[in-house]
């Protein structure tokens, strides 16, 4: 499929996806409200209430906010590309922290609810929106000292320009992370939404696929997820009113996942997801 055809097509499948979504966090009291939540939710390990990948996607944030002291940044001078943004929600928790926050999806009706969750929560003063591919982004060259997606380069991987197009309005030294599911287990395969992922044109993740597409940049792959790959699992497979045994049970998961070293091989076919860390050259 050409690009112009993979970006027509998700553009049709996306914008059909957000129609119409309101953030199950649009409804928070304030900037505060609304970070503590995100971050209980989205954020965290499903064992203590958050979503099955919120482990990932914390460790992929803080990573972020880890960075910015380390190279001596404030949020307040630091730009931020949500790649992938989706409805938002990320790029305006990282706007209520003060962080400048650029969310880049393709899809309109994405970047629609994004700008009405920004306006929603107070967040729109540094926090916009481009309906664009990420393969061609109206952001000037050198300007991004960071960019984030949280599952987001399992779809985008498909574009052959995105790479090129990070490098260049990226500045020198800048990083980028990454959260998303992860391949290489095939057992996980099983609780993947596959009518969805067709629908989308989404890609399985491998460990060659990441360090074949991210070629010119520095790549750091950490493995995460391991036997809690099977939160999804306990979410089929329990009524509702036994979430907190799942959650026992996700919570001894968790405690095996921590056990597993993170720098071999055969922890990154274990794992259900990865962070990728990527440093521009």
């Amino acid at each position: 499929m050409s690009r112009l055809s993979n970006e027509k097509t998700d553009k049709r499948g996306y914008d059909q996806f957000y129609r119409g979504k309101v953030s199950r966090l649009a409804d928070s009291a304030d900037k505060q409200a609304y970070v503590e939540r995100y971050e209980r939710s989205n954020l965290s390990p499903f064992h203590t209430g958050g979503r099955t990948k919120g482990y990932a996607r914390g460790l992929a944030t803080r990573r972020l906010l880890d960075a910015t002291i380390r190279k001596g940044l404030t949020p307040a001078d630091t730009l931020v590309l949500d790649a992938g943004c989706g409805q938002g929600e990320l790029s305006v928790y990282l706007g209520c922290k003060g962080y400048n926050v650029i969310g880049v999806d393709i899809s309109e009706a994405g970047c629609s609810a994004a700008r009405d969750l920004a306006d929603r929560i107070g967040a729109s003063g540094n926090s916009s929106f481009l309906a664009q591919s990420l393969d061609s982004i109206s952001i000037g060259d050198g300007q991004i000292d960071f960019i984030i997606g949280h599952a987001a380069l399992h779809h985008f991987i498909k574009y052959e320009g995105v790479p090129n197009e990070f490098k260049r309005v990226m500045k020198d030294g800048s990083e980028g992370f990454f959260a998303d599911s992860y391949g290489e287990n095939k057992v996980y395969h099983l609780f993947h939404n596959k009518e969805r992922m067709k629908r989308l044109g989404d890609v399985s993740l491998t460990k060659d696929l990441i360090m074949q597409y991210f070629r010119g940049f520095n790549v750091e792959l950490l493995p995460a997820d391991w036997f809690t790959m099977t939160d999804k699992l306990f979410m089929k497979m329990f009524p509702r009113k036994w979430d907190n045994v799942a959650k026992r049970i996700s919570g001894c998961s968790f405690w095996l996942d921590r056990h597993i070293p993170v720098s071999s091989r055969f922890a990154l076919r274990l794992s259900g997801s990865v962070v990728t860390t990527i440093r521009k050259c």
